[in-house]
């Protein structure tokens, strides 16, 4: 058998170098620490990748995991012997007047206390690897949040200044008018003010649009500087997935999201810590051989120590573990009746949001219809200039209507895989 010491290694921390390892990440080099191939145009599963390696909480959880992977060996471990050593002079009394000799205490765990430790350990771990992996989804739902918030901001900022275009027109054209007689200002003075308000709902637009980037680069977990020249490829968000069954992802929230199974292992440590109390009615067994010197004499001994349980049979600890254990159960139940009822709401939400996202669909093609007629209207000089513009307005109102309608869809379609926990 070979005995080894670790040895200490100093790794001193400088918050000036954490700093600096920050401002110097991008993309492409959590994509190249993932394994992955960096891409040309940068879609939600690309960025959640990415936040995957570069994000503090998710890093965290992951020391943290290593942390109670490394207990297993110390909870595997066997308690080691004791060595003891006092030699003693005696007066001199015609003998040699020394008294030299020692003893051991070699300690026998029973009643499977080492197994019953590992067995917590092993729970333990089991804990710290699923909470990395609700770390993992709380950060890509945050992420996804952001991800659509921009991409909501960008089209919002797109619709404002086409509707502000035609506003401007309109302006122009009542402006027109009004110099020739054929226009009472008050209807100038409106079409005006409604160009300021679009303005400021163009501007707003604009400060979302910036907020949402930087949110982005917060949940990924690089500076804003890293998205500079970053293409985004939204096209994923065009159409939306056919999902499973609304038994379906009930039973893959009650059985498979992590915080569920997070609980189931925390019973099994429940358990363990039960197991281990129940151990502990039977006494360890100290084995205590030893050898003495005696001024000349030689000496074997050979003890064996115990604790009695006479007053003491560990009914308290084991009436908590008992309890503790009832407890994770009671909390096992909770976790998937909670994980089944947010899968229920988060699907008649999302059923509703696309209801209203097709009642917006038929707005805007009722619309449109609309401003064909009046344009063709318009060639065939049966109709004015003016009603062509407002109807473009109309329209542009209409599409930011549906705009809003897509966004909350895609929201809620987010709020259904954070309750089933799985991409959909």
């Amino acid at each position: 058998m070979t005995v080894s010491c670790s040895s200490y290694q100093a790794k001193p921390l400088s918050v000036e170098s954490g700093m600096a390892a920050f401002s110097g990440r991008t993309l492409s080099s959590a994509m190249q620490a993932a394994g992955e191939k960096v891409p040309g145009k940068w879609n939600f599963a690309a960025l959640a990748t990415a936040s995957n390696q570069m994000h503090g909480e998710v890093r965290l959880a992951r020391a943290q995991a290593e942390t109670a992977k490394a207990a297993l060996q110390t909870a595997g471990a066997r308690p080691n012997p004791t060595f003891g050593f006092a030699p003693e002079r005696a007066i001199p009394g015609g003998g040699s007047p020394w008294i030299m000799g020692f003893t051991l205490d070699v300690p026998i765990e029973t009643g499977g206390k080492r197994n019953a430790r590992l067995a917590k350990a092993v729970a333990d771990a089991q804990t710290a690897a699923l909470h990395v992996t609700e770390v993992i989804w709380a950060n890509r739902s945050k992420l996804r949040k952001a991800w659509i918030d921009l991409h909501g901001a960008q089209r919002r900022m797109a619709v404002l200044e086409k509707q502000l275009a035609v506003q401007d027109e309109t302006v122009k054209f009542l402006d027109a008018q009004v110099k020739a007689g054929e226009m009472s200002r008050p209807v100038l003075l409106q079409s005006r003010l409604l160009v300021s308000q679009t303005k400021l709902l163009a501007a707003n637009a604009r400060k979302q649009a910036a907020e949402a980037r930087a949110d982005v680069a917060v949940e990924i977990g690089v500076p804003q500087s890293a998205l500079e020249n970053v293409v985004f490829d939204f096209n994923k968000l065009a159409n939306l997935p056919s999902l499973p069954s609304a038994r379906i992802l009930r039973q893959a929230a009650a059985t498979q999201r992590p915080d569920v199974l997070s609980a189931v292992a925390e019973y099994a440590a429940a358990e363990a810590v039960l197991r281990m109390e129940i151990a502990k009615q039977y006494p360890d067994v100290h084995l205590g051989p030893g050898y003495q010197f005696d001024q000349g004499i030689n000496k074997w001994a050979l003890g064996i120590n115990l604790t009695l349980p006479i007053f003491d049979k560990n009914k308290g600890p084991i009436a908590e573990a008992e309890a503790r254990r009832a407890e994770a159960a009671v909390k096992v139940e909770s976790a998937q009746v909670k994980a089944m009822g947010e899968v229920d709401r988060a699907l008649v939400s999302y059923h509703a949001c696309v209801q209203r996202q097709q009642t917006a669909d038929a707005l805007v093609a009722e619309q449109r219809k609309q401003l064909e007629s009046v344009e063709a209207m318009v060639r065939a000089g049966e109709g004015d200039r003016l009603s062509a513009l407002s109807s473009q307005v109309e329209l542009s109102a209409a599409e930011l209507g549906r705009l809003e309608a897509e966004i909350e869809t895609q929201q809620a379609l987010g709020a259904v895989e954070d309750a089933a926990q799985r991409p959909l």
